[in-house]
């Protein structure tokens, strides 16, 4: 009887039948830190968990975390363009994740009027792809994250920075500097996603997110999570 009754409980718990969905992720202050905090992961964790999924986050460079997923080694990759290429590899959701406002960014004291008169070095992200708008005749250094690209910025070993707008005023925050000191111009907007795997249980897992996404508009949760992590751009106006 006692057997019986040991079977019955490990059928009926629920953690027994929750899945779970592994996420990789570059660290992106207040958006996918190491420790799991962070918008991305608040929102993933709001989306999949109303789906019935247990999110499971990492974090690695880009390149990294997309070769993950190709490899079947993490279900998804955390803020990703769609290119065609990577259209052939993944299975992308329906709903974007996030969109990035691109720009330039600068000390006060530094100046420019358009992009194609820049002669001084621009910091990009290593593995991000700014072909969409970054003259490809720029002088480039190639930059590690945001942390690095603020310290160049500010000891001058840079003129300017080449990111997504938000992210970068993020980790002024993180890093306690004075966001007055830095001057942002927006040049391209572009949409972020989770893309999966390419197979079943990735179109699954992606179809989960379009629904939880959805959910987390009509419980409050999305809005919740703006307000919570004070975001300039949000995925609010997607609904309207």
């Amino acid at each position: 009887m006692k057997w019986i009754c040991l079977v019955f409980i490990v059928l009926i718990s629920p953690k027994n039948h929750a899945e779970i969905i592994k996420l990789c992720s570059l660290e992106r202050p207040g958006l996918s830190q190491g420790d799991g905090s962070g918008y991305y992961w608040d929102l993933l964790r709001a989306v999949y968990e109303a789906e019935g999924v247990t999110v499971e986050y990492s974090s690695a460079p880009f390149k990294r975390c997309l070769a993950l997923v190709e490899s079947k080694m993490v279900d998804g990759a955390v803020a990703v363009f769609r290119t065609p290429d990577r259209a052939k590899k993944f299975i992308y959701p329906k709903s974007r994740l996030s969109f990035s406002s691109y720009g330039i960014v600068h000390l006060k004291q530094t100046a420019f009027d358009k992009l194609e008169n820049i002669e001084s070095k621009v910091g990009i992200m290593r593995g991000y792809d700014f072909s969409a708008w970054l003259p490809s005749y720029l002088p480039v250094t190639t930059l590690s994250d945001n942390f690095q690209a603020v310290e160049m910025l500010k000891t001058k070993r840079i003129e300017y920075h080449a990111d997504d707008l938000q992210g970068f005023n993020l980790t002024l925050k993180k890093m306690g500097e004075q966001p007055e000191k830095f001057v942002s111009r927006e040049f391209h907007v572009r949409d972020l996603f989770v893309p999966m795997t390419n197979d079943v249980r990735g179109q699954r897992l992606a179809d989960k997110f379009d629904s939880g996404i959805d959910k987390a508009l009509q419980n409050g949760e999305l809005e919740k999570l703006i307000r919570k992590h004070e975001l300039v751009i949000s995925l609010l106006p997607d609904f309207h």
